[in-house]
């Protein structure tokens, strides 16, 4: 639907998908929030959209290969869909970003300066793509108040790490609200690989343990060497390494094979 509401602005307005910088009422949507949103210190802001790089948001988030490592693998799955898509339509699209258009004298930029490719965000399809991955197979059917209670906090979480695309002058309102459609159907694509196929069955309860216990120690050693530019983006580049290294260490020290959990019945079969 968020979708379908966007091609219908882009017809009513003319100008295709590129013509979406130069619409008056985007602009002013784009100042309004961004001068709202620079109330709050620009160092937790450049903290808040580090998140939304999929690189350290899923890392932040390994600690469920443990417990629940079947949403871990949702997340993985949703990758090649929300890359494909964001790659693809942003090179179509080919919408000038805000300080292309608006200059950086009319609002507050955080952060290096970016000119090309705006549509859609790929911050906004990651957060709400890793939302979609995790609620779809933690609280698929929400019966109890903690399911509703998950499915508010990832909504809100996810919110947040895409208007933070605003808050640091980077994207427009509308890149925001069409990429965490896309996210929101990447995740789902993930959270159904994970549940009707087997595939992530050798690499977290099988014999690939080993291997993918060495790609999150890696893997969280590389997010503590990646440069950073404030103490709080710092401080989360080393969360999201530790949550990789004890996730992949966990792994690693775990040499007993587990049994792969039975795949449930498809929806069609049923």
């Amino acid at each position: 639907m968020t979708l379908l509401l966007v091609g219908l602005l882009v017809q009513w307005h003319g100008g295709g998908i590129a013509g979406t910088a130069r619409w008056p009422a985007q602009q002013a949507v784009f100042l309004a929030w961004n001068s709202s949103f620079a109330a709050m210190p620009s160092t937790l802001w450049s903290a808040i959209t580090l998140l939304g790089d999929a690189a350290v948001l899923m890392p932040v988030l390994a600690l469920f290969v443990l417990g629940r490592p079947r949403v871990w693998a949702a997340m993985l799955a949703s990758v090649p869909a929300g890359a494909l898509l964001s790659t693809t339509v942003k090179h179509w699209a080919a919408v000038p970003r805000p300080p292309a258009v608006l200059g950086h004298t009319w609002f507050k930029l955080i952060g290096p300066a970016l000119y090309n490719n705006s549509f859609p965000s790929g911050h906004a399809i990651s957060a709400f793509a890793v939302a979609a991955a995790v609620l779809a197979t933690c609280a698929a059917r929400p019966r109890r108040g903690s399911d509703w209670l998950l499915i508010t906090c990832g909504l809100l979480v996810a919110t947040v790490i895409a208007l933070s695309r605003v808050a640091v002058g980077a994207h427009w309102p509308l890149d925001i609200a069409a990429g965490a459609a896309i996210g929101w159907l990447s995740g789902l694509s993930g959270a159904a690989l994970a549940r009707y196929t087997g595939w992530w069955h050798w690499l977290f309860l099988g014999a690939g343990r080993q291997v993918a216990g060495a790609g999150l120690m890696l893997w969280g050693l590389l997010l503590w060497l990646r440069p950073h530019e404030t103490l709080t983006c710092a401080a989360v580049l080393g969360a999201a390494g530790l949550c990789a290294m004890g996730g992949g260490l966990a792994l690693l020290a775990s040499g007993k094979r587990l049994r792969p959990l039975p795949l449930p019945t498809p929806l069609w079969r049923q």
